[in-house]
Formats: C-alpha cells, sequence, structure tokens
C-alpha cells in the first residue's frame, strides 16, 4: 500500500513538471496570436503579341527610277567608189578642169590629160591581195651515215638471228641508221644499193659526232 502511495505521488509530480509548472495557464486564458497568412505576389501582366503578317516579313526594296537610255544614231559610213566609178567621177570633172588650166595658159593644160587622170583613179584601187606568211621549213635531220666493220656481215630480215638472211655485207661498206630495236640491232639502209635490213649493233661503226 506504501508503494502505491508513492507511485501516484511520484506520477502526480511528473504531470505537474510537464504541464509546466507554476507557469501553467489554462487554454482559454492565453491571448489569441494572429494567424500568419501566406504572402502571394499579385500577377504581372502578360504581354500581348501583336499579329505578324507575311507582307511585313518581305522586305521592300528600294525603287528608284531608271534613266532613259539615249541612243545615239550611228554616223553612216560613206559608200566606197570602186575604180570604175571613180574613172567615171574624174572624166565628167575633167572637161571643167582642163579648161580652167587653159585660162592659165596652153603649156599648163596641155601637160594633163584623161589618161593621167584615169590612172591616177586606178591607183586609188585598194590592193585585197593577202600575202601569205612565208613558213621556214624545219630542217631534215642529218643522215645518220656509218660503216660495217665485219669482213662478211649478214643483214637479217629482223632483229635477232632467227630471222632470215637477206644480204651480206663486207667492212667498209656504207650503210645509213634508220632505227634502233633496243636490243642491240640496228635498222639499216645500204647505200647506194637502198636495200634495208637489220644488222648488230657490235658489226657498225659508232656514230659520228
Amino acid at each position: 500500500m506504501r508503494f502505491v502511495l508513492i507511485s501516484f505521488a511520484f506520477l502526480g509530480f511528473a504531470f505537474y513538471e510537464l504541464s509546466g509548472g507554476a507557469d501553467f495557464e489554462p487554454r482559454g486564458v492565453r491571448p489569441a496570436q494572429p494567424e500568419k497568412l501566406a504572402y502571394t505576389p499579385a500577377p504581372k501582366p502578360k504581354p500581348v503579341a501583336e499579329p505578324v503578317t507575311a507582307v511585313a516579313l518581305v522586305a521592300k526594296p528600294a525603287l528608284t527610277p531608271r534613266k532613259a537610255k539615249t541612243v545615239e544614231p550611228e554616223p553612216v559610213a560613206a559608200p566606197e567608189l570602186t575604180s570604175d566609178e571613180a574613172a567615171q567621177k574624174l572624166a565628167q570633172l575633167a572637161p571643167g578642169f582642163q579648161a580652167g588650166l587653159n585660162g592659165f595658159g596652153e603649156n599648163v593644160g596641155a601637160g594633163l590629160t584623161l589618161a593621167s587622170l584615169q590612172q591616177g583613179a586606178t591607183s586609188l584601187q585598194r590592193n585585197t591581195e593577202v600575202t601569205e606568211p612565208q613558213v621556214a621549213e624545219p630542217e631534215q635531220p642529218k643522215a645518220d651515215i656509218r660503216e660495217i666493220l665485219g669482213t662478211r656481215v649478214n643483214m637479217r630480215d629482223g632483229p635477232g638471228t632467227i630471222y632470215p638472211v637477206v644480204g651480206r655485207l663486207n667492212i667498209g661498206h656504207q650503210v645509213e641508221v634508220l632505227g634502233e630495236s633496243g636490243t642491240g640491232w640496228l635498222r639499216l639502209r645500204v647505200l647506194p644499193e637502198q636495200q634495208m635490213g637489220w644488222i648488230a649493233a657490235s658489226l657498225v661503226s659508232k656514230k659520228t659526232p
């Protein structure tokens, strides 16, 4: 029984301390505190988009008035007179010109005749002949003349011993070299017989500078 009383006393003291002790105030006695309201800013007005038309997007080019071009007339070239027309013109002017010269004296007018006037008209005729430029002919390459070095050399139909023999040349015989095969054979022409064939390059003299 003693322990029960002690327990109740301890619980009462604990409840007294938890409720505030001497500073405990009943709920109805406390002054009412103002409630805090959340601040909400005033809404900003939204910008109104102006309508854009396709005409406003197209750049307007600056138009400047174009000056009218004045076309100048081309000068008309005087027609050229042929030799016959020039002779006729001089023939028409010859009597009056001759009469004017006769007025100064017979010796002055006697030297000028219609024939001289016609010669002057023919000198006015243009020379239409075009001289062709002379083209220098290319110089012909000097013939490569050599001699046979062997005592009796076979001339064959091709660059090699497999080709048949077409002739035989003695030492000192002159030949004209026409080309090389690249394999040690020369294509040549026999002088003065003009026979053509192939001979080994070792059997022909060297090219003279």
